[in-house]
């Protein structure tokens, strides 16, 4: 009860739209690419809150890459509120909720309407997977990952704590892969293992050679 409290739990689909356009345009075509015999992308949308970011790329590639319905795509959204991850779970919104960043078409295709909510689509919320993380603890149970969404969570964090998570998230990005930070976020003089790279209008982060 304290941590839902004190968690702000701030989200809406496509959130700062660049960081998914880059994701469509360049980094998913690349991806895609690159694994043609694996088979298998991984994104993981740390600080998911209630699930609108996850669902945001779920729909997003469901809708712009068919080619890879039948890849293995792994989503994992985590937070610290289980009580957000709960109601990301049950893929249910409201309209206030929906009215937040999401395209009309994308509400039309995959949203459905039961009385006063909406609710995601089985095919969308089987792409996604939520659970609690801590991230002041050990990342060592989960998986790499191509891209990491570590959005507006960062700010909240004192220096010595953010150069622990940014250390520890160097340890669950594959080596080519790509890790986004909020608009107000940034690496420099926390993190020297950081290298920024340029998509379109958005500033993703790759591991430093």
């Amino acid at each position: 009860m304290i941590v839902d409290a004190l968690t702000t739990n701030e989200t809406f689909f496509f959130r700062d739209i660049h960081p998914f356009a880059a994701l469509e345009k360049t980094i998913l075509p690349e991806l895609i690419s690159r694994k043609a015999q694996e088979r298998h992308i991984s994104i993981w949308s740390g600080a998911s809150s209630t699930g609108q970011e996850a669902y945001s790329i779920a729909m997003m590639i469901h809708k712009h890459f068919p080619e890879v319905h039948d890849w293995k795509i792994t989503i994992l959204g985590t937070d610290i509120s289980r009580t957000a991850l709960f109601r990301a779970q049950q893929g249910t919104f409201s309209q206030l909720e929906v009215n937040r960043g999401l395209p009309a078409n994308y509400l039309v295709n995959y949203f459905e309407k039961v009385g006063n909510e909406w609710v995601i689509s089985d095919k969308i919320r089987n792409m996604a997977d939520f659970q609690y993380l801590n991230l002041c603890e050990s990342f060592s149970l989960l998986r790499n990952f191509d891209v990491i969404f570590m959005r507006n969570v960062l700010i909240y964090f004192d220096v010595e704590t953010k150069k622990k998570i940014l250390h520890n998230l160097k340890t669950r990005l594959e080596p080519e892969g790509v890790m986004f930070l909020g608009t107000a976020e940034t690496t420099m003089n926390i993190d020297a293992g950081w290298k920024p790279v340029k998509y379109g209008q958005a500033t993703p982060y790759q591991v430093a050679e």
